[in-house]
């Protein structure tokens, strides 16, 4: 629902049970007049009344139904609404939204309160237009405060006088939140100048594609790959020079990167679901390119509601300008971190994990240095057609609607077993044969592991079910 700005209503009624009304909106007297009727009407009346002068709601667009008088201004940070400074590119709209940060702190700004909770069940992202002449790069922080445990979220601009439509992912964000807290430039304090000023415009809630989930091959259209960096990393998902049909994270560790710099595979919700670490099955798998071998390749896991409940662990590259698979076995922790099993102990889940190249060098010693990684899985993998054919095992069709055919051309297989992406095992054969069938009926359609061991070795292969 849209409203039309700041309205507030007095009611005084007198002994013969008149009731006079008066309606300021936008500061200004808009209504002034006399009600004498019975009170369940009266009631009525007030209710109809009070929702017409509630605060704000989604979307909205400057056009009328923002006005200055919405705003709330906090800590060197002032808010109006004023005409677009420069109506093109994608957004020629007449009116819009104006933040001018002079002195105060590092996060001055302003803020509006909406009408209803926030809910992003389904409409899971925050859209908004900027212009600014601040370098690229500059931080605009979106909080959302209320009721509940106030959240927020960080996107870096990237261009400079021009607009551009940003967005902000609030995956799994409760729904007791009806507060938009406007943050430009967060972390430096606003001196009033041109680069100091923030226009924007055209507020909305959409759906940003499906919570990310294992495995994550960066190839699905509706599902939100959105990575979140930290540390003075710069990550973009991108085409593979050497195969332009596939997906893959670029990751950028930038000459200013910490020690610490790395990427989190989605957003600070985390994954769709729970990732089924356990003590027997504690492998994660991932695709990765380094320029050298022999980086340092850290993987850490964690619960995305408690960010002191983390496993980590570390492994190597073995060759460099080349892609390969590395396996992360989480009941091998890193010096210094939380062990698997101490977690595991004491009840703890895992549902969000992060990637750091090169982890405990910083930036400045090296330079920038460019890594990629796809293909981020739970179990050991060898997915690659060229690893397949190297342990001359066959799976066909994948994906499937009633079965899988597994064939091997020189070896016995002896034993396959194949298991969800929440490890729970959902078919298991003993073939001892050189093909085995595995028929689908009785599951659901989705992705699925299978560990096939025949006597030349074991190998971990995803299925598709459709």
């Amino acid at each position: 629902m849209h409203t039309l700005g700041k309205c507030i209503a007095y009611f005084k009624q007198d002994k013969r049970m008149v009731t006079r009304v008066l309606v300021i909106f936008n500061d200004c007297i808009l209504l002034l007049f006399k009600i004498s009727i019975a009170l369940p009407y009266k009631i009525l009346f007030f209710l109809i009344l009070s929702n017409l002068c509630i605060s704000q709601s989604l979307p909205f667009d400057f056009e009328g139904d923002i006005f200055t008088a919405d705003f709330v201004d906090f800590d060197g940070g002032v808010a109006e609404v004023v005409p677009n400074p420069l109506p093109s590119g994608i957004n020629t709209s007449a009116t819009v939204g104006k933040i001018v940060r002079d002195g105060g702190v590092i996060w001055s700004g302003s803020k509006v309160e909406l009408a209803d909770n926030l809910d992003f069940a389904t409409n899971n992202s925050l859209t908004m237009k900027v212009y600014t002449t601040a370098p690229v790069g500059t931080l605009v922080k979106f909080k959302l405060e209320g009721s509940g445990n106030a959240t927020e979220r960080d996107v870096a601009t990237t261009v400079s006088g021009e607009w551009e439509e940003m967005t902000w992912d609030f995956t799994g964000t409760p729904s007791d939140l009806n507060t938009l807290v406007f943050m430009f430039d967060f972390g430096n304090v606003g001196d009033g100048t041109e680069t100091s000023t923030f226009y924007f415009d055209d507020i909305n809630q959409l759906f940003g594609g499906f919570q990310i989930d294992l495995p994550v091959t960066f190839e699905a259209t509706d599902v939100n790959y959105t990575l979140t960096d930290f540390g003075g990393n710069v990550s973009t998902v991108v085409l593979d020079n050497n195969n332009p049909s596939d997906h893959v994270v670029e990751v950028i560790k930038t000459a200013e990167a910490a020690t610490w710099a790395g990427t989190t595979i989605g957003t600070n919700g985390g994954f769709a679901t729970d990732i089924p670490l356990t003590l027997d099955n504690s492998i994660m798998s991932v695709r990765v390119w380094s320029p050298e071998a022999g980086t340092p390749i850290r993987l850490k896991v964690e619960d995305s509601n408690d960010p002191t409940h983390t496993c980590e662990t570390e492994t190597v590259t073995t060759v460099g300008g080349e892609w390969e698979d590395l396996a992360f076995d989480f009941s091998n922790e890193a010096p210094g971190t939380a062990a698997l099993a101490f977690g595991l102990t004491n009840g703890w889940s895992y549902n969000m994990a992060s990637i750091f190249f090169d982890f405990g060098t910083e930036g400045q010693t090296v330079g920038e240095q460019t890594y990629y990684f796809d293909d981020v899985y739970f179990g050991e993998l060898l997915s690659s057609t060229t690893d397949l054919e190297v342990s001359d095992i066959l799976i066909y069709p994948n994906p499937t609607h009633d079965q899988w055919i597994i064939k091997s051309n020189h070896t016995i297989i002896t034993h396959v077993n194949v298991r969800d992406i929440q490890g729970r095992e959902v078919i298991t054969k003993d073939p001892k044969a050189t093909t085995v069938t595995l028929d689908t009926y009785s599951i659901v359609p989705g992705i699925y592991i299978a560990r096939v061991t025949t006597l030349a070795g074991v190998i971990s292969v995803p299925l598709v079910k459709e």
